[in-house]
């Protein structure tokens, strides 16, 4: 009996005290312990069985690797879960190197999955204000006041959710809030598990480049994207979709071009440019493979809708007349191409315009690599049939977009993103093996461009960024000319790796403003981080502004099709 009490006495301080108030988790939710809760916001590993001792606490559902840096403003009991001591996902000894007690009246239990590196221990601690933690993979933090945690999804995404429960999909709820959006386009239907996955079906659990449009004649929103079971397989088609109430619901996708799946798997399309012309007309142009060589070289394809994309015309070639140095020796491989944005009415005449990438080798070029040149659509407004759209090409071989030598890397400078400046000229910001993005600008209607430099703050310091996209917007509008810009970048970039692919980590947003007297005529402020997604923000996005209000629209961890509105606040 004196045994007994004494071991009450010595958890009734864990038992009785307050729960700690820590610092927000940005984009996360929670949950409660019971059964069948979702623990992971990247895994759909819902719970056995719960101890009593725990049963309806709550949570924060995180990615499974952890990383996430743990602040106590508020005194106050704190728990954490993680595999036992011996597991090599076990917690436990940076646990107790702050102070945390094993929990040993709480015997050992298997919370998820069959694993016995999963056995599960409790741990406790009365923390304090101040103190600060990371833990890895795994450890669960519960038992905390949520109080001051911004949980909500906004209306359109949390009904879509609540969708989801009972259904095979009820476990994406918890991922899907990491990154904050406030519409959800698109969830795949096919499993996560490519072993359950049904190859008669079309393949959309890669879903990217993803391109939405505006009609304002009607107010429609137009969704193109390229989806595939996974990037680059023979399955590779255009999807498209629609809204016709301003991104709040969306129609299930059809495929425009490209193969349906992987039973009958066909030729490989791929990034795809839709453009509305003066009249309605809905052209979709996109990069169809039509060799073994891929999945950049390709012909440029195409078909239109008179309908809103009810109907689209059976796919015809676009004339690409000029070939580039770069481009293959052998005439009958098509050149090496991509344009990840889609065209924008900042041409000639407001012609519809876009960056080029090109990836190859010149004969006078040190290394393979990638530079940029420029296309313009001279006649989409006269609705012409797709095999007689006219193109002219701008900046091209000696004269393209490279990047500076400043590393040992294959030199890249690629996907530009166009915006225009309020005194005519266009600025282009591109992705790069440089450690940081670049920047052009062309001052006679993107005819020519000056050499590239570095992306750098008002200190003149470059922003770091590994070769990534890193998408450039006008916040009044793709066209506007408005002086107010916003761009994406990951904040981290390490020269000592062997590449610049690299780690990518979250996303920060950069408020830019127009200043004409500076060498860099968009001047950008410090980074708020905007994407807290650890991994997987691969943002191939485009913009749309609606009754005022602007609109992100992004592929999450080329997974989920999302938008997530822009508001003022950014921009402050």
């Amino acid at each position: 009996m004196t045994k007994h009490l004494l071991f009450l006495l010595s958890v009734a301080p864990f038992v009785q005290a307050a729960p700690a108030l820590l610092q927000p988790f940005e984009g996360y939710t929670f949950g409660k312990f019971e059964e069948g809760a979702f623990l992971y916001a990247d895994r759909n590993y819902q719970m056995y069985k719960p101890p009593e001792a725990i049963r309806g606490m709550d949570f924060l559902c995180a990615e499974i690797d952890g990383q996430l840096p743990v602040k106590v403003l508020r005194d106050g009991m704190l728990t954490v879960l993680t595999p036992f001591e011996g597991s090599p996902y076990s917690q436990a000894s940076i646990l107790k190197k702050h102070g945390f007690t094993l929990r040993e009246d709480i015997p050992p239990f298997q919370p998820h999955s069959s694993n016995a590196c999963d056995v599960t221990r409790v741990w406790q601690k009365n923390v304090h204000a101040g103190e600060s933690f990371t833990l890895n993979k795994w450890a669960i933090i519960a038992g905390f006041d949520l109080s001051n945690q911004s949980c909500k999804l906004s209306d359109n995404v949390q009904r879509i959710v609540d969708q989801l429960k009972g259904t095979p999909y009820e476990g994406y709820a918890n991922d899907i809030g990491i990154n904050r959006p406030d519409y959800l386009v698109f969830i795949p239907k096919q499993p996560i598990d490519v072993t359950k996955r049904d190859i008669s079906k079309p393949g959309d659990t890669y879903n990217d480049h993803f391109q939405v449009i505006y009609k304002p004649q009607n107010q429609m929103l137009f969704a193109f994207w390229t989806q595939a079971s996974r990037e680059s397989e023979p399955d590779q088609h255009i999807a498209f979709a629609k809204s016709a109430d301003k991104g709040r619901t969306w129609t299930d996708p059809v495929i425009l071009a490209g193969s349906h799946n992987k039973k009958n798997p066909g030729l490989l399309a791929s990034w795809q440019q839709p453009m509305i012309s003066k009249s309605g007309r809905i052209y979709c142009l996109w990069n169809q493979q039509t060799t073994s060589a891929g999945p950049h070289c390709g012909q440029m394809f195409g078909a239109y809708s008179d309908d809103d994309g009810e109907t689209w015309t059976p796919p015809k070639m676009v004339p690409m007349t000029v070939r580039m140095d770069n481009d293959p020796a052998d005439p009958l491989i098509p050149p090496s191409w991509c344009n990840w944005q889609r065209p924008l009415r900042l041409g000639q005449d407001g012609r519809y315009f876009v960056g080029v990438s090109r990836h190859g080798k010149a004969p006078y070029d040190e290394k393979f690599g990638c530079k940029i040149d420029f296309l313009q659509y001279d006649n989409i407004d006269d609705d012409p049939p797709v095999e007689k759209i006219h193109l002219t090409h701008f900046s091209t071989n000696r004269a393209a977009l490279t990047a500076p030598k400043l590393n040992d890397y294959e030199p890249a400078a690629e996907e530009a993103a166009i915006v225009k400046l309020p005194d005519g000229r266009l600025f282009a910001m591109m992705r790069s093996s440089c450690g940081s993005p670049l920047w052009s600008q062309s001052r006679d209607g993107g005819v020519t461009w000056e050499p590239t430099k570095q992306l750098k703050d008002h200190h003149g310091n470059p922003y770091k960024h590994p070769r990534s996209p890193c998408p450039l917007y006008d916040w009044k509008g793709c066209e506007a000319a408005s002086g107010m810009y916003f761009a994406l970048v990951h904040n981290t970039f390490d020269p000592s790796l062997p590449n610049a692919y690299q780690p990518r980590g979250p996303l920060y947003l950069i408020a830019g403003h127009f200043d004409p007297d500076a060498e860099q005529p968009i001047q950008f402020a410090e980074p708020k981080l905007f994407a807290p997604r650890k991994g997987g923000n691969s943002f191939y996005t485009s913009y749309t502004v609606i009754d005022g209000k602007g609109i992100l629209w992004f592929p999450d961890k080329k997974f989920y099709l999302l938008g997530r509105e822009i508001d003022e606040s950014w921009l402050k």
